[in-house]
């Protein structure tokens, strides 16, 4: 129930702040290919670390100049599947920082973008009229950036920072739909267009 009135309360504000910047929303679409380690409770007595992967499809809207919403989807190993949803911000440096949900399997997450050169837009001349011969301008180089995470799971939450946590009725199945994750740590590539 409270998670579901939580959600509700995020739709909302969500809402309220598309509706208030309607004139200043712009879209970017990305790839993400995700490599991480994972916690994961019951492969050995105190735990184990476990490998994972994903191959994501996202998209951010943006509402004035530096904050967005966002949201992905994709496959993943050994999950099958996995989406998140979230927001954040982005500098003019092309630096971001986000926080969100991943839906599953149910994780909290920080996750921090590093734009690689090729998002840097100062080209040499040299570069510039190779673009111009070909009929493009900096505008249609495609910029990548790399993408760090850090992920922690109700589960992990009551395991490791609030034991409290551990006496909620639910607190076991938290660890079903975190896919027995106490947290987890990534880095990928997301190829922004």
């Amino acid at each position: 129930m409270r998670l579901r009135l939580t959600a509700l309360i995020f739709l909302l504000l969500g809402f309220t702040m598309v509706s208030r910047a309607q004139n200043e929303v712009r879209n970017e679409g990305y790839i993400e290919s995700n490599w991480g380690l994972a916690a994961i409770s019951g492969l050995a007595s105190d735990g184990a670390v476990f490998p994972g992967t994903s191959l994501l499809a996202g998209g951010r809207t943006f509402i004035g100049k530096t904050t967005f919403v966002e949201g992905q989807f994709g496959l993943a190993f050994p999950s099958i599947v996995t989406a998140k949803v979230g927001g954040g911000r982005k500098w003019d440096s092309g630096w971001s920082y986000s926080t969100g949900v991943r839906i599953w399997p149910i994780h909290f997450y920080a996750a921090t973008g590093i734009p690689t050169k090729r998002c840097n837009r100062d080209i040499s001349a040299s570069k510039q009229r190779k673009l111009e011969r070909r009929g493009k301008t900096t505008a249609d180089l495609k910029c990548s950036e790399w993408v760090f995470s850090f992920e922690l799971s109700m589960f992990g939450l009551g395991e490791t920072v609030w034991p409290k946590l551990k006496e909620h009725p639910d607190f076991y199945r938290w660890q079903e739909i975190s896919f027995y994750s106490y947290g987890m740590i990534t880095v990928g590539h997301r190829w922004l267009f």
